[in-house]
């Protein structure tokens, strides 16, 4: 056991000092003597040109390793970096490749799409033309209600209907229906049918008296139209105006007649041409007689 070497105080180490680092010669690194240590130095740029301190290049040649060996001088190799560097390196390799090659393909991508995309005109925003609504070239039905007859015709004709009406309707009559509408439109030469009344009468104020009149001898007792004229006139009204009255009071002769008969064979008896006698007396005509005679049971 004598005889082994001791490491630390062979002749071949070099003293203590600063030496360019094994793993980058741009850095010193100092050497205790026995082994490197982990204080490195960046030299000036005088150092570095003229070799350092006229050192010895490095004193990895020689060195004898910690398990007594001699290491190898790894001259200008790999610098000696811990693990942690050598990833943190490594990672930011990876990043930089990835963005490179991710702008080169989006690059690409973009030049292949824009040589392939057919080329859009873009059109000014504009409302899609309407449809032309149909023409409706049909006439409107005019309205016709509370006009006369004779208005409503015009009316109508002037816009190229045909009007028709009940027989009998007087041309003064006032319209209160019609079968179109007002306002529906209509092919022209549509046939527009009305129903009209007839106008109310205006009267004198002896015609209203004589009607008025007349009513009250109806109510009294069995009339002929020949009779009331004649009862009317020696009330005082004129010939004109009791025979007015006498027809506008809504008399029915023949109900009249048979009242009259009735009315005869209350007070007496009468045979039938007696009584025929009688009721022509009144002034009834023959029909109407015959009709009174015929309710009594002659």
């Amino acid at each position: 056991m004598s005889e082994n070497i001791n490491v630390n105080a062979s002749p071949q180490l070099p003293p203590r000092g600063w030496y360019p680092d094994p793993g980058d010669a741009t850095v010193r690194r100092y050497w205790d003597g026995t082994q490197w240590t982990e204080h490195t130095a960046v030299p000036d740029a005088g150092a570095a040109a003229t070799g350092g301190t006229g050192e010895s290049a490095s004193p990895v040649a020689g060195v004898v390793a910690a398990g007594g060996g001699v290491a190898a001088d790894r001259g200008r190799g790999l610098p000696s970096l811990k693990w942690w560097q050598w990833a943190l390196i490594a990672l930011g390799v990876l990043v930089l490749m990835g963005v490179l090659i991710n702008a080169v393909n989006g690059g690409s991508a973009s030049s292949d799409s824009s040589a392939d995309r057919p080329t859009v005109v873009e059109e000014a925003d504009v409302a899609p033309a309407e449809k032309p609504a149909p023409v409706d070239d049909r006439s409107q039905v005019p309205g016709l209600v509370g006009a006369t007859v004779a208005e409503a015709r015009a009316a109508l004709e002037a816009a190229g209907f045909v009007l028709a009406t009940p027989a009998g309707t007087g041309e003064d009559w006032v319209v209160v229906t019609q079968t179109l509408s007002e306002g529906r439109k209509a092919d022209a030469g549509t046939e527009v049918f009305v129903t009209a009344e007839a106008p109310a009468p205006v009267y004198t104020l002896a015609q209203q008296n004589a009607i008025r009149k007349a009513q009250s001898y109806l109510d009294f007792s069995g009339f002929s139209r020949v009779g009331l004229i004649d009862q009317l006139e020696y009330e005082g009204f004129s010939t004109e105006d009791a025979t007015f009255g006498a027809d506008n009071a809504g008399a029915d002769w023949n109900a009249e007649a048979a009242e009259k008969a009735a009315s005869y064979l209350e007070f007496t008896s009468f045979s039938r041409e007696g009584l025929y006698d009688q009721l022509a007396y009144e002034g009834f005509t023959d029909a109407e007689i015959q009709h009174g005679l015929a309710a009594v049971g002659y």
